[in-house]
């Protein structure tokens, strides 16, 4: 009855939020566990099959592609894919889409909150993306954070799908049997080099690591005296080119598909192993990777009459540095708007923006850069230090700030931080329904 309970009083929740406009993904699982504790325990259990996406950066990219591609294959799926990926958020996804016949779920999950909900369910398989520095407040240094996914998810039976190419990544091997890599091949594809890296130094006894090949920051492949060295992966990109779409080569396979930046080729390839892990051949898996379309903020793009517009989420040093390398890439005349908030989901020390690359920007074409969000003023502080000689408007309303973009000619590439998606992606969706 308990249960019964919780359940409509959390879809009558997601109903009352949705007629005032919001989006009611974590309000549902907030009623529910409030009325019955054990709520997420419950109707995880009735799944088969639980596939948990986390990392530092790509986890809704990744979560999204597996997810797109199992739908595409007529393969019915719980997953939160509106990007709530805490305890609450998944809670709700659990409740609004659980029938009798899914028996699957992709579940991505806020690596902060892994610890948390492991006690409450416990997934079959788990794919890890990368580990940067990213709310240093919420979760400390990487190597707290690792330490505690490990005495999470260790004596679990967890299949763990690992990036071999990150040595923060592969270090999670010690907490299971069973484990498969993926990794990309030397020279698959020449990375813009980043002078921020966040760690090459090894997990296991703490001497550098002997990087032979450096695709980007720690990323590439290295080996320790001590033994720790990169494991050869069973999924592999051998290479990949942007044109301005990803064309990707793995395991002997070509994937065109319709997702741009440099970056996403990770993200890709641990969506790849996944679904073959998952049982998916290669037809099954082109059919998904090529209708994929982004539409969360995630490299999506807008085009009406001349004006361009591509938007990039960006929350800690690699994510601001990839959304640069992906402006540099424009031939276009540029206008930028960064938005940069310090909310609780965003973390509240944003001193990361100081270990990213905004004097790349000085090499750009670029006709203004507007700052916005609560902390605008240290964004514009920020790229008067790196000595950026353009035009810096500063509008602390992300609205206003988005929309003013539209009035110069260049092509706008917009990069919010975490909170700052939502208003600066409506803005843009409402700016080019509005050029119509």
């Amino acid at each position: 009855m308990r249960q019964w309970t919780a359940i409509q009083m959390a879809k009558l929740a997601r109903k009352a939020s949705r007629a005032i406009g919001k989006k009611g993904t974590d309000l549902p699982g907030q009623v529910a566990r409030k009325i019955d504790q054990n709520i997420l325990r419950k109707l995880a259990g009735k799944v088969d099959e639980v596939v948990f996406v986390s990392g530092t950066n790509g986890k809704t990219t990744t979560s999204n592609l597996i997810g797109h591609t199992l739908k595409v294959n007529q393969i019915p799926i719980i997953h939160n894919n509106e990007g709530a990926n805490m305890a609450a958020g998944i809670t709700s996804a659990f409740i609004v889409q659980s029938k009798a016949n899914t028996k699957m779920a992709i579940i991505e999950i806020d690596e902060g909150s892994i610890p948390r909900v492991l006690k409450e369910m416990t997934p079959t398989k788990m794919v890890f993306t990368n580990f940067f520095r990213d709310q240093m407040d919420r979760f400390g240094e990487i190597d707290i954070m690792v330490n505690n996914i490990i005495s999470a998810i260790e004596n679990k039976g967890i299949a763990l799908i690992l990036n071999t190419d990150d040595p923060f990544v592969s270090r999670l091997k010690k907490a299971s049997n069973d484990v498969t890599y993926y990794g990309m091949a030397k020279e698959a594809y020449p990375f813009e080099q980043s002078t921020m890296n966040e760690s090459r130094y090894c997990p296991n006894c703490g001497k550098k690591l002997n990087y032979e090949y450096i695709h980007y920051n720690q990323l590439g492949h290295y080996t320790c005296q001590c033994g720790f060295n990169r494991v050869a992966p069973k999924y592999e990109v051998s290479h990949f080119e942007i044109n301005p779409f990803l064309t990707m080569h793995i395991n002997n396979e070509t994937f065109n598909m319709k997702i741009a930046g440099d970056f996403n080729a990770y993200n890709a390839l641990g969506a790849y192993a996944v679904l073959r892990e998952l049982g998916l051949n290669d037809a099954s898996i082109r059919k998904g990777f090529e209708s994929y379309t982004s539409d969360n903020g995630r490299m999506q793009y807008f085009e009406r009459g001349s004006k361009k517009a591509l938007i990039n989420l960006a929350k800690n040093p690699a994510g601001m540095n990839a959304s640069i390398s992906m402006g540099e890439k424009l031939q276009e005349r540029k206008v930028y708007v960064m938005s940069l908030n310090d909310f609780a989901a965003d973390g509240r020390d944003t001193s990361w923006i100081y270990d990213a690359d905004f004097e790349k920007l000085a090499t750009q074409d670029i006709e203004t850069i507007i700052v916005t969000g609560s902390r605008a003023e240290e964004l514009q502080l920020r790229l008067k230090l790196a000595e950026i000689d353009v035009p810096i408007i500063l509008e602390k309303d992300i609205y206003k700030a988005t929309a003013r973009s539209m009035d110069f000619e260049g092509f706008t590439v917009a990069i919010p931080n975490y909170t700052s998606l939502t208003p600066m992606l409506d803005q843009l969706v409402r700016s080019f329904k509005e050029a119509k």
